[in-house]
């Protein structure tokens, strides 16, 4: 039978993630806008965050322990240095280049595969505007809508 969604054959017997692990989760993404100070308001966007996150379990059924590993270390950061040095530490606590590799350790593991992720969702859903940008995948604006200028570099006339 023909299924419009990919879902990974494990996925159709996991048990849906709990209040509390998606509660942790959004704690996360809603604080992406603190700390850049994307003056945005997150509530929008939490179905499409809801879909996210289960996208990725049906599609990769190893995310599913991945989120529960990356909430719990959020929570047990959360109680130890407080909210806002817990998000600190994940966003901004990292070596810097590229990271190859398997990570080394579960603060790293929720930087890459839960934190980043979340980054570029959040930007993807309208966070982009606040920088100044006009296009971004599934947006549009610039040179179609009348008395604003082209979103790009205009050809030198030579």
């Amino acid at each position: 039978m023909y299924s419009a969604k990919v879902v990974h054959s494990l996925s159709k017997a996991a048990t849906p993630q709990d209040d509390a692990l998606v509660a942790t989760l959004w704690s996360l993404f809603v604080a992406i806008g603190d700390c850049w100070q994307l003056g945005d308001d997150p509530a929008p966007y939490r179905l499409r965050f809801l879909s996210f996150l289960e996208n990725r379990m049906d599609v990769e059924p190893l995310y599913r322990d991945t989120y529960r590993k990356g909430a719990a270390l959020i929570d047990s950061m959360v109680a130890e240095l407080g909210a806002a040095a817990a998000f600190e530490k994940i966003f901004f606590g990292k070596a810097k280049g590229i990271p190859t590799g398997v990570p080394a350790t579960p603060l790293e593991t929720l930087q890459r595969f839960i934190a980043n992720e979340f980054i570029a969702l959040r930007l993807a859903l309208g966070g982009f505007k606040t920088f100044g940008a006009l296009n971004y995948p599934g947006y549009f604006g610039g040179a179609n809508i009348d008395g604003e200028p082209v979103p790009y570099r205009p050809r030198s006339s030579q």
